[in-house]
């Protein structure tokens, strides 16, 4: 059986914009990605709203990616693949990152996971990753009066510009790469969380991308 660690933040938690509170297990892409996979894989879903790539957030203390990572692939160890979906946090004007800014976290964290996952490996190998660039942040950003916190147009501009930088990241260091936004769209509530249905479609193009990358075909 392989296991599966899905480091990201709240679209990967499954924050429900309609509630504020927190999408059932079965509707989420991670529960979907486990029900797709069966008994092939152990999906863990590692989500945790506000999570940046490595920036310290004085306002949120305690969702600094980089900290967490470390005993978080420790804990799980031995780990097959790690789905690694972070960026969108980065975007909150607080912050004043760049999408180049926020390429270098995705560098960091995965030279993290290159590192770490062989230690806790009998093969020393490291785990496989799949980087995906998150879902674009909503046209209507600008129309919510919480678009402030994103920086309304440039939060919106800069979210375009994350996929093209990732995958950049992705044949630098030879591993997988999907674009989120290409299967999943932000709900139309607070332009940043994903709405029931695409936590369905992306759930499904997760799913087809690990069963390549895992070679989990007959599943």
């Amino acid at each position: 059986m392989k296991t599966i660690v899905c480091f990201g933040d709240s679209n990967t938690y499954g924050y429900n914009p309609e509630n504020g509170f927190r999408y059932p297990y079965e509707k989420r892409w991670t529960s979907i990605l486990q029900k797709n996979l069966g008994d092939k894989a152990i999906v863990i879903p590692e989500g945790l709203n506000g999570r940046t790539t490595c920036f310290e957030d004085e306002i949120r203390p305690g969702r600094n990616g980089v900290t967490y990572l470390d005993p978080c692939l420790h804990s799980h160890g031995p780990v097959d693949l790690v789905i690694l979906m972070l960026g969108t946090n980065d975007l909150k004007i607080r912050f004043q990152a760049t999408p180049t800014d926020i390429g270098k976290g995705i560098d960091r964290l995965i030279k993290m996971i290159l590192s770490i996952t062989p230690q806790k490996r009998e093969d020393g190998k490291p785990a496989k990753i799949l980087l995906m660039a998150p879902p674009h942040i909503g046209d209507n950003l600008c129309e919510i009066p919480s678009g402030e916190e994103m920086g309304f147009e440039r939060g919106i501009e800069y979210s375009k510009r994350l996929a093209p930088i990732y995958e950049e990241w992705a044949k630098f260091h030879h591993i997988d790469f999907l674009d989120a936004a290409l299967y999943a769209q932000p709900s139309k509530i607070d332009a940043c969380h994903l709405s029931e249905e695409s936590h369905r479609t992306l759930g499904e193009a997760v799913t087809k991308k690990c069963r390549e990358i895992l070679d989990l075909t007959d599943c």
